[in-house]
This record gives structure tokens, sequence and C-alpha cells, in this order.
């Protein structure tokens, strides 16, 4: 029995000297190249839903991405799109969930991350979604003349959604400013906050992703017909999972084909999330959002 042990423990220690020669391996090959290899890879995700859902499901992806690379992976909390830009463009965030605004705006101000992958409801093709304006069933707000000097949730600042599109939308629907047209703006932090107060009634309306309002509906906090739909947008590329280009070609080899072609070793966190699979993507598949963004 000892005998067994002893193996055992052997080959432990055989394993993590081998571990940390290939370690020092890779840190002499990175200083060389000038590119960046950490000692634990820093995952973050923008604020969608409730924080500790969220956390559950992206936890369960840190811990599918350290098995897969062997290499610790720490999930970053961040409390607003912004941080999650800042920390890329930090070093603080090495792999990061982004807005399609988001990282458009990111691009447009010199990007340190490319877009490789998305996470998809449909298995083989970018899914697309859509801008939502909400108001409750009951409410007798049906036009958008209607909710003029009415209260409005909006996401977040960056929000494609939630915010970014909504501002354009409210300007060529009506010719005002959406805080000139609108009583009370307010943000309410994710999709999820900003449907409960309309469904609450603590404000008129408010602009969601119809991905929100589906796994609202999806995890019953929202009942079905609870909530009517005055305005959709135009189609929407899904959110863009990005890396840092800094990082060293080998790790973001490995990245992308954990992702892509390794899929069922993340399957658990993808069914947690509410996703079917990854689809690779690259800076070509948001050039509409750029387009959207910088039309009247």
């Amino acid at each position: 029995m000892h005998r067994v042990e002893d193996a055992a423990a052997d080959r432990r220690q055989t394993m993590a000297r081998l571990l940390g020669a290939c370690g020092w391996l890779a840190g002499s090959q990175a200083r060389a190249s000038g590119c960046e290899l950490p000692p634990r890879l820093r995952l973050a995700f923008i604020p969608k839903s409730r924080q500790a859902v969220e956390e559950a499901a992206y936890g369960l992806l840190a811990q599918a991405l350290a098995e897969a690379l062997a290499m610790p992976v720490d999930l970053v909390a961040v409390a607003s799109y912004s941080a999650v830009v800042q920390g890329l463009q930090a070093g603080h965030i090495d792999v990061a969930e982004l807005g399609p605004a988001t990282y458009v705006q990111m691009l447009q101000g010199g990007a340190v991350a490319r877009p490789f992958a998305a996470m998809v409801r449909e298995g083989e093709v970018l899914t697309r979604y859509h801008s939502l304006l909400v108001v409750r069933s009951a409410s007798r707000k049906r036009r958008w003349a209607d909710l003029q000097g009415a209260t409005l949730n909006l996401v977040d600042p960056a929000s494609t959604s939630g915010a970014l599109l909504p501002r354009k939308a409210v300007l060529a629907h009506t010719g005002q400013a959406l805080e000139v047209f609108f009583s009370r703006v307010s943000y309410a932090g994710s999709h999820t906050r900003a449907l409960e107060a309309v469904r609450s009634g603590r404000v008129d309306a408010a602009f969601v992703s119809s991905q929100s309002l589906a796994t609202a509906l999806l995890h019953k906090s929202l009942a079905p017909g609870e909530l009517r739909t005055l305005w959709v947008s135009p189609p929407l590329p899904t959110d863009p999972l990005v890396l840092r280009k800094t990082l060293c070609p080998a790790l973001q080899a490995r990245l992308g084909a954990v992702f892509l072609r390794q899929q069922a070793l993340l399957r658990p966190a993808l069914r947690a999330l509410g996703m079917q699979g990854v689809v690779a993507v690259d800076e070509r598949d948001y050039a509409g959002v750029a387009a959207l963004l910088s039309g009247p």
C-alpha cells in the first residue's frame, strides 16, 4: 500500500518538475518574443443578468478553461461595461465577453483585443438579437407619442441594445433627444433589472435585448404576455468573446481551440449560460454595428 502511495507521490513530483520546466521555457520564449504569458488567465464578462447567477455560470466556464488549458483561470468581477474595457486596456483582463457596440467603440479607439468567438443559441450561425422597447401589457402607451414625459430605464451607458441604439431610435422617431423626450431616465445596471423595473411599475418603459426577454420568460421571472414590445431594432450580432492581442500566439491558439474545437469541455458552462455552442467571429462580423452607430 505504501509503495502504491509512494509511486503516486513520485509521479506527482515528477509532473510538477516537468510543468515547472515547461513554464520556465514558455516564460523564456515569451520574454524573447515580447508577447505575454500570464501565470493566471483572467476572464471577465459584461453584467447582463443577476450577478449571482452570472458568476455561477461564468465560474463554470472559468473552471472548464482552467482544466483544458492546465493553468489557473480567475473570474474578474466588474461593475460596468466600461470597466471590462478598462481592464483589457490596463492588462488586468485577458479574455472577456463584450457587447457588440462596446467592442466597436474599443476598436475605434485602438483596440487592444480582438474578437475570436461568440457563444450562440443556434449551433452553426452567428446568432442575431434585437434591442426592444418594452412596457407593461396593461399600459395605455402604445405608440412613441404616448411615451412623451414617461419614465425610462436604460441598461448601461455602453450597452448596445440597452442604451446606444435606443438613443438613436428615440431621436429618429420623436425628433427629440432621449433625456428631453422622457421625463426621467435612469440606468438599471443590467437587462434583468431593467425588465424587473418595468414589470413592477417602477418605470413606464425600458430598452432591453431580445435575448434577455427570452431568458426571463424561460426562467419564469416574467409571465408570458406580461410585457408588450413597442419597438424592435434591426438585427445585431451577438456578444463577442475577445482576447488581448499581446497574449503569446500559442496561448491565443490554444484558447481558440478550446472554444471552437473542444466545446464538449465547455458544455456544462454553456448550458448554464443558456447557450448551445460557440462559433468563430472576427472584426468583419461587427462592421454592421459600426454602421448603425455612425448612422443618423
